[in-house]
């Protein structure tokens, strides 16, 4: 990338001065909400909401023109009709501005003549030195610069590795959550809509290539330089786990694309074979691109040999149907191993084999831990994946010992012994465990369980183990963890 737009690219991240157009003054406006979700988020950059009429948002002056600002602004949020944008954008031309973000929508997505006359006038501006991401988008985010996406005012403001490249506004900021739920802390998120100057290309080469990004994931509906942008895919997941989510490979999702950003994509197929060869991993929705993400963000040794602990009988059978589908495997554990497990086990009702079947969803938390520490020890396990049943522990398990006139334990109490003994498992052997909370416990009245469910997911993500809702979705983002390691390793051969 060339040097000096790579530079405004960092700035528009990172901006010393933010200036806003488009009904800043007007409550429920896109440019007045806009503003006030940037100054709820805490950015401490200087402000410029500009509008004619002047006044104040937030506790900051409105200034009525570009004239009046005296200090560099690096971004510009522009939320004005689709015809006034080409006036704005040579405003900020003119004025020095360093890049913007077009929200305003109407442009070449509409399939009409006037908006695709509107976006070549843009693009024209563009090409004088103003750089713009959009237009049809949500724009920015950067918790190390202080600035997000409209309705990202509440997205963590604590900096991490892992950057989302989207044509899409709304998963944009569906990723935001998403990844806060799972514990992933994001270097920068941007939505580029249309993508008429900054496009996927750009910002792939871009985040290849930035210090504070680990790891990169896409939503994209079109490209309009494949070849180039499958080689930039191919350069960044060399160093870095690549996740791509191309949506729009159906006639119905072509025809969708068409009419959301104006984008023309390819067959699925096509797409899916091209990405594998570049080395990236290949998804479908936002659950499997945040489940693949969890897995290369938190597994340190991910590998295709896994051992499935707790869970009962059926969800032991559906584990191996789908390691079978996506590549992975149950080793049998060995005679010796089995022997020391049955120990633990004495009564009847469960199996000694691979997957574990616990006979109760509710085992002693020591047996658990001896259990784990047996086949990890033993075993050619790559990731064991425990699987805890939310509803019998911590609903049933009271509600019985309620009825037998004992006190039921603390909500939680169970799975913070077991951490503890993960951790010390963890320590031990510096083996991947991955766990899956599955919460069955769907009536309005066992909303309790829920809460439980994700203080302990939150406290088990922050002692550095991935927590996956189900087992599909854990052994989903497992198979593509193992993926990558098998296609470095490949690609080193």
């Amino acid at each position: 990338m060339e040097s000096t737009r790579k530079k405004q690219l960092d700035r528009m991240f990172n901006p010393r001065g933010l200036a806003f157009f488009g009904g800043i003054a007007s409550p429920g406006t896109f440019g007045n909400l806009i503003a006030l979700s940037q100054i709820r988020y805490g950015y401490d950059g200087n402000l410029y909401p500009i509008s004619p009429k002047g006044g104040e948002i937030g506790g900051h002056k409105i200034f009525k023109s570009l004239d009046e600002v005296q200090g560099p602004i690096d971004l510009a949020c522009i939320s004005v009709p689709a015809k006034a944008v080409p006036e704005v954008l040579q405003d900020c031309l003119d004025h020095g501005v360093n890049g913007v973000q077009v929200h305003s929508s109407g442009f070449a997505e509409t399939g009409k003549a006037e908006g695709i006359d509107l976006q070549k006038q843009i693009v024209h501006i563009a090409r004088q030195g103003l750089r713009i991401v959009g237009p049809n988008c949500f724009g920015l985010h950067s918790p190390k610069g202080r600035i997000t996406v409209l309705p990202g005012s509440d997205f963590n403001k604590e900096p991490g590795p892992v950057a989302l490249i989207s044509q899409s506004g709304g998963v944009a900021t569906d990723f935001g959550y998403a990844g806060q739920s799972a514990g992933i802390r994001l270097s920068k998120v941007i939505s580029f809509g249309n993508g008429c100057d900054v496009d996927a290309v750009e910002l792939m080469e871009f985040m290849g290539a930035d210090p504070d990004t680990q790891y990169i994931a896409a939503y994209l509906e079109g490209i309009q330089n494949g070849g180039r942008f499958l080689e930039t895919v191919k350069q960044a997941s060399k160093t870095k786990p690549v996740v791509i989510w191309k949506a729009g490979l159906t006639p119905l999702g072509k025809r969708a694309a068409q009419s959301h950003t104006g984008s023309l994509a390819g067959g699925r197929a096509i797409w899916e074979g091209v990405l594998a060869q570049a080395g990236a991993t290949s998804v479908q929705g936002l659950d499997e691109a945040v489940d693949a993400l969890t897995a290369h963000y938190y597994l340190k040794k991910p590998g295709p040999r896994i051992a499935v602990v707790g869970g009962g009988g059926a969800i032991g059978v559906f584990s191996c149907d789908l390691a079978s589908q996506w590549g992975l495997d149950l080793p049998h554990f060995s005679d010796t191993t089995r022997r020391n497990l049955r120990q633990h086990f004495p009564t009847p009702g469960n199996s000694m084999a691979n997957p574990l079947d616990t006979g109760s969803p509710v085992v002693p938390v020591e047996t658990m831990q001896a259990s784990i520490r047996e086949i990890i020890l033993n075993e050619p396990i790559d990731v064991v994946v425990v699987i805890l049943l939310m509803r019998p522990l911590e609903l049933e398990v009271r509600t019985f010992m309620e009825m037998a006139g004992m006190d039921a334990p603390l909500p939680g109490i169970y799975l913070e012994q077991l951490l503890d003994n993960l951790s010390e498992i963890k320590q031990e052997t510096g083996k991947d465990i991955a766990v899956v909370m599955e919460n069955r416990a769907g009536q309005k009245e066992e909303i309790d369980v829920e809460v439980t469910m994700r203080r302990m997911r939150d406290l088990y993500q922050s002692h550095g183990f991935p927590v996956f809702s189900s087992a599909k979705r854990a052994l989903r983002g497992i198979s593509h963890a193992a993926a990558r390691v098998w296609f470095l390793k490949r690609s080193v051969g």
